[in-house]
């Protein structure tokens, strides 16, 4: 279990950072830095001793430091990391020196590390502006989520969607429950030990379906809202993903991500789910989820189709027409999304027209429920 670093022992990493860049560093020289700390009322006595070979951290006081340091730990920690002005810091005493102040330039104010090969991946203009850059996707792959598969909702609603975009590309229907993903384990090996390999790498299907969706100009999201979010299994997919993208970090469009390890420029992906309430507002957890997955993938979202009351109007006789509607809607969307990278106004009002329930409309719903109840079918 993971205990709160003492103040000592921050001082000692901090020494070993240093270090690091010191035999580099153009200004070494031997002396004493004696640090008179207090942190919760406690007094922590320490010292930086210099040669020129290496920094050392002592605890305890020093015989003749070349120059001694009073103040509060967090003082001290705000100084060291530029955020306290020492002229500031000693005006407002919150700072005191005594002997050769200039004798900290013996600590190094930059890093001397070599070459840290930091793979460069900037935002493409496609990145930033798919409908401007667009190019009709050679090849589409569709991950259809559902743990239900072909029997879901989603393939019912996702199938009139793919028709459309089969008019004018090679579309590739995958559904993710027949691969085997194991959960993440958050060890890192991916990153430390065998970079970009996961440690179930010959032991389950996360790198075959990755390698699937990295030939893919464009990847269809595909899932019903469980538990307020995207079912576990593509989760599971998303967590795992990390194993393709590199540790460092980097800045992005709006905030700072990783590099990727395969770079497919012109990829993009549309979000396509569904869910059986009635209200729009249970897409919105979905909906940030992917904004952020997004930009930490490079890879623009350039439609969100979301159906509710999925479950309700299939089969309902006074749904009838609207379904059509929506499920006409949903082909021509998937033409659209082809040739311009986008969904007209129009056809999105189509898809996301409102159902505008009845307390009968309630009922039936929970009336289907009951008949269902204990049935040995669950093709439902």
């Amino acid at each position: 279990m993971k205990e709160l670093l003492t103040p000592l022992k921050i001082m000692e990493n901090m020494v070993d950072k240093l270090q690091q860049s010191y035999p580099k560093h153009e200004k070494k020289a031997e002396g004493i830095i004696q640090f008179h700390l207090k942190h919760n009322n406690e007094n922590i006595d320490c010292y930086i001793q210099s040669d020129f070979e290496r920094l050392t951290f002592r605890k305890g006081i020093a015989n003749n430091p070349t120059v001694t340091v009073k103040s509060t730990f967090y003082n001290w920690l705000n100084l060291a990391g530029g955020r306290l002005n020492p002229v500031v810091g000693v005006m407002l005493r919150k700072l005191r020196f005594n002997g050769k102040t200039s004798f900290f330039d013996v600590l190094p104010k930059k890093s001397f590390t070599e070459d840290l090969n930091i793979p460069k991946d900037p935002a493409s203009k496609f990145e930033k502006n798919p409908s401007k850059y667009w190019i009709k996707p050679k090849k589409v792959v569709v991950l259809s989520s559902s743990p239900r598969g072909e029997n879901g909702y989603t393939d019912f609603y996702l199938n009139s969607f793919i028709k459309g975009m089969e008019k004018d590309s090679e579309v590739e229907l995958v559904h993710l429950k027949k691969y085997i993903i194991k959960p993440c384990t958050g060890c890192f090996s991916c990153w430390m030990i065998h970079p970009g390999e996961c440690i179930y790498h010959k032991t389950d299907d996360f790198n075959a379906l990755a390698e699937k969706l990295f030939t893919a100009d464009l990847i269809v999201y595909a899932f019903p809202i469980y538990a307020d979010g995207m079912p576990g299994i593509l989760k599971n997919y998303f967590d795992r993903s990390v194993s393709r993208a590199y540790p460092y970090m980097i800045d992005g469009i709006y905030k700072v991500r990783h590099p990727r390890r395969y770079k497919h420029e012109n990829q993009s992906m549309v979000i396509f789910s569904i869910c059986g309430f009635f209200e729009m507002k249970n897409f919105e957890p979905v909906h940030y989820y992917f904004k952020a997955l997004s930009h930490n993938r490079h890879i623009p979202v350039i439609a969100e189709i979301y159906r509710t009351t999925a479950v309700g109007m299939y089969g309902n006789p006074f749904a009838y027409k609207q379904l059509n509607e929506i499920i006409d809607g949903l082909e021509k969307a998937g033409d659209e999304i082809v040739n311009h990278g986008k969904i007209k106004q129009k056809t999105y009002k189509i898809i996301h027209q409102k159902f505008y329930r009845s307390k009968r409309d309630l009922n039936q719903i929970n009336e289907w429920w009951n008949e269902k109840k204990g049935s040995k079918d669950i093709n439902y």
